[in-house]
């Protein structure tokens, strides 16, 4: 019965969307304006607030007809996300969305669909290059094992082919996209397609009835204000964190959080000029300072009093009894932070709770920046692509309708049906995934290349140390090497 539902489901999604598209038009129009998009809600060319089902932002969408193609995506498991392209059956609401996103691409441009789902991405792409084999449109995996094989002249670069995609629109992420490019050159793209993007993003779940025990207000006026803090935070923390007669956390998190916590402040240890060669860090004095305050307020009182418990890389819950994700759900925590993949946990919890993105270190910070989990998956067209603006199309077509159909049935079932109790909530994870204007995202390169610098980093906090910076110090070579070595590689 419950499949049948969701087929049902899926078929009203096809039809919706086909009534909200009866005036596009149907062919591309690469020469008009295209809709800029700062916020959940769009702006049109007319001025009024457009909305997923505007057939004003799909209009100049491209179109083909393709005579039964079969598109065919390798999908590299992720493992603590979402990460269905061609679902195998219906009887999740999400994935009946994702079903019907796919019928109706099909149907308009005259595909067919496969997916290989594998834990074997790389090996494959290895062999299909090196023989110079084509047999996939797209890639997904992992981004820290596609930049891998970048060196191998498995992608094309974005900018071969990037006429044909329109990063105007609200379903490519291009702040993720330029956070990794190397010498001006990127080859990943991240759009709406592939849920793993918003299940690597981090944010903060805060408990409602720990804030109102303890009459401290919720920090979504403080989110709005521009104010969200480390320092608000650290107060929230220190007002929160002790009940008596039970064992009881101001915030519960694992050692990622500190490079979550420095991205959050708007702190790269391996920077991008201009045009976007990379470098080493140069200003020691405010990593010293960040250091220091994330230290102060989330780690400095992580011993025998269990202030917080964040859990350490080298050991399962830091030498608690309680693991982390736990602590929280549980109804020990005031705050815990990490990806959305993990906050997605408190759904289990029977207390209200809400979102709200990182904190900034300065309240003249410009936005909120929630970091990217290196796990996120990213897409690359494969060199051997012998039909790359067909490519595109499909890609662009499908990012759209995972735009429409796909995105807001994360948000309104897996999100909000689920996991957030008060509308408030939704308006903070659109600024976490920046998909507000007031909140962006980035990945850490140096994770994401995977140098060393932010677990080092992160090993030094979780110690409570003061050697962070000389330990730095100590890799700084080798980084530089390592830059090298990516740069030369990119080109």
């Amino acid at each position: 019965m419950k499949r049948k539902i969701c087929l049902v489901l899926a078929m009203l999604m096809i039809l919706s969307v086909c009534a909200g598209l009866v005036s596009c038009n149907d062919k591309a129009d690469k020469g008009g304006a295209s809709t800029t998009v700062t916020t959940t809600v769009p702006q049109g060319d007319d001025g009024k607030k457009n909305d997923k089902d505007d057939p004003k932002l799909y209009e100049d969408l491209p179109t083909g007809a393709y005579e039964g193609y079969e598109f065919k995506t390798l999908n590299g498991k992720v493992g603590y996300s979402i990460d269905t392209i061609v679902p195998e059956d219906t009887t999740d609401t999400l994935d009946a969305a994702i079903y019907a996103r796919n019928a109706f691409v099909k149907e308009k441009l005259g595909i067919t669909m496969t997916d290989l789902y594998t834990d074997g991405v790389e090996g494959t792409m290895k062999s299909l290059t090196s023989s110079n084999d084509f047999e996939y449109d797209v890639v997904f995996n992992r981004v820290e094992f596609q930049i891998r094989i970048v060196p191998l002249g498995t992608y094309l670069p974005v900018d071969d082919y990037e006429e044909y995609l329109n990063f105007d629109k609200p379903w490519w992420f291009t702040d993720a996209m330029n956070s990794i490019k190397v010498d001006d050159r990127g080859f990943e793209l991240f759009s709406d397609m592939h849920l793993a993007y918003y299940d690597s993003v981090w944010a903060m779940a805060f408990n409602h009835e720990d804030l109102i025990n303890n009459k401290q207000a919720f920090p979504y006026d403080l989110v709005r204000s521009g104010d969200w803090t480390l320092e608000e935070l650290e107060k929230i923390i220190k007002a929160t964190y002790n009940k008596p007669g039970e064992e009881h956390y101001g915030i519960t998190s694992h050692a990622g959080s500190v490079t979550a916590f420095h991205v959050a402040s708007d702190f790269k240890m391996i920077e991008q000029d201009d045009d976007a060669v990379l470098k080493m860090f140069e200003d020691e004095t405010r990593f010293v300072e960040i250091y220091t305050a994330i230290k102060n307020a989330l780690f400095t009182s992580n011993g025998p009093g269990k202030m917080n418990i964040i859990r350490g890389n080298a050991d399962a819950f830091n030498g608690y009894e309680v693991g982390w994700v736990d602590s929280f759900v549980n109804g020990q925590a005031t705050f815990m932070a990490g990806t959305i993949g993990d906050l997605r946990a408190v759904r289990a919890s029977t207390f209200n709770y809400g979102f709200v993105p990182m904190p900034k270190y300065e309240r003249d910070q410009e936005q909120y920046i929630g970091m990217i989990h290196n796990g996120a998956s990213s897409a690359g067209i494969p060199a051997t692509q012998p039909d790359v603006e067909r490519t595109c199309v499909i890609l662009e077509n499908l990012a759209a309708y995972s735009y429409k159909l796909v995105k807001y049935e994360y948000y309104d079932v897996v999100v909000q049906g689920r996991s957030v109790r008060d509308n408030d909530s939704i308006e903070m994870l659109d600024i976490a995934f920046g998909v507000d204007e007031r909140g962006t995202t980035r990945f850490v390169i140096d994770k994401v290349f995977i140098m060393g610098l932010s677990v080092a980093v992160e090993g030094e906090m979780v110690k409570a140390s003061e050697s962070a910076l000389i330990t730095l110090d100590g890799l700084r070579d080798g980084a530089e090497g390592r830059i090298e070595d990516i740069i030369e590689s990119y080109k």
